[in-house]
């Protein structure tokens, strides 16, 4: 038996029609959500909530976290790397570039705006994840590093070098599948917003604590970047930019705890208004579900909007 489960959804308290000899009163209906609803141009109750066919897919994907900064000169072979696992992997493989420094707070001198590098590329989210996972010991000693699903290897780390990337990356393209994702979304260009409505399906039994989390990746923007040599490249491409999480939550919320049997699904609804000047051309969502206990990636899908 499948169990469905709803989340941040939508619950109509429907209109009641009281009728007297003469009078009819028709209470008003109510919609209690978290999501903004001056995001939707019109009557929030005239939204059309989409609804979610069979998954089928039976693959795991895998997302490159890659932890930079614009004045860390031994960042963009890291950045080129990253994208060659995913160029070798279409579909299966993501990158997300986080703006972020090894040490309390996240923000190091590899961050730093001036006249010479003036886009601030940190976002509260990226900051609060380097600044946690820094003080983990997880293996994030610098820029550049990154982890691939966040998978641990013997001795607990998931933080490497760019050049074990390729490595570890198909090493979980292997593993099982434990959990199907599929997104839905309605994007208003009039009021520069989306919903976006999420499935996860567990598709194995599970123990732990699992959350949700969208990341927002600009898909590229050209800015100062200092190279290897030492020189400043002013008009380099930095692709698949974290600019923050959906709803600013750091760790998303959570979907399942305890024992998860397989064939649970659970629907997951998200608002956001994208950033000034940006449209859905220039982003897209990755959609995270992980092991809040160990941090572990168990799926992520790219949706486009």
């Amino acid at each position: 038996m499948k169990t469905y489960i709803k989340l941040l959804g939508f619950v109509l308290i429907a209109g009641t029609a009281i009728t007297t000899s003469c009078d009819k009163v028709t209470y008003p209906n109510v919609i209690i959500t978290d999501l903004d609803t001056n995001i939707f141009p019109g009557n929030f109750i005239d939204y059309d909530y989409p609804t979610f066919e069979e998954n089928t897919n039976t693959e795991k994907n895998v997302v490159i976290a890659d932890y930079t900064g614009h004045k860390c000169n031994f960042c963009p072979p890291a950045a080129e790397a990253a994208e060659a696992v995913a160029d070798a992997n279409p579909g299966r493989v993501f990158i997300a570039s986080i703006h972020a420094s090894a040490e309390p707070g996240g923000a190091g001198s590899f961050q730093a705006v001036d006249e010479d590098f003036p886009r601030d590329f940190t976002n509260p989210q990226g900051l609060e994840m380097a600044s946690e996972f820094y003080s983990l010991g997880v293996g994030f000693g610098g820029n550049p590093r990154g982890n691939v699903n966040r998978v641990p290897d013997e001795d607990g780390l998931f933080f490497s070098f760019a050049v074990e990337w390729s490595a570890k990356t198909d090493e979980v393209l292997e593993t099982p599948l434990n959990v199907n994702l599929q997104a839905k979304s309605n994007y208003y260009a009039e009021t520069g917003g989306v919903f976006l409505h999420v499935e996860t399906d567990f598709i194995n039994d599970l123990e732990g604590n699992y959350n949700i989390v969208v990341y927002a990746i600009e898909n590229s923007f050209v800015s100062p970047q200092k190279q290897p040599d030492g020189s400043t490249d002013e008009d380099y491409v930095h692709h698949d930019i974290h600019i923050g999480n959906v709803f600013e939550e750091t760790w998303g919320r959570g979907i399942a705890s305890g024992s998860t049997a397989a064939g649970t699904k659970v629907s997951t609804d998200f608002s956001y208004t994208l950033p000034e000047g940006l449209t859905n051309d220039d982003m897209h969502f990755l959609v995270l579900v992980f092991n809040r206990e160990t941090y572990e990636i168990e799926q992520v899908i790219k949706h486009a909007f």
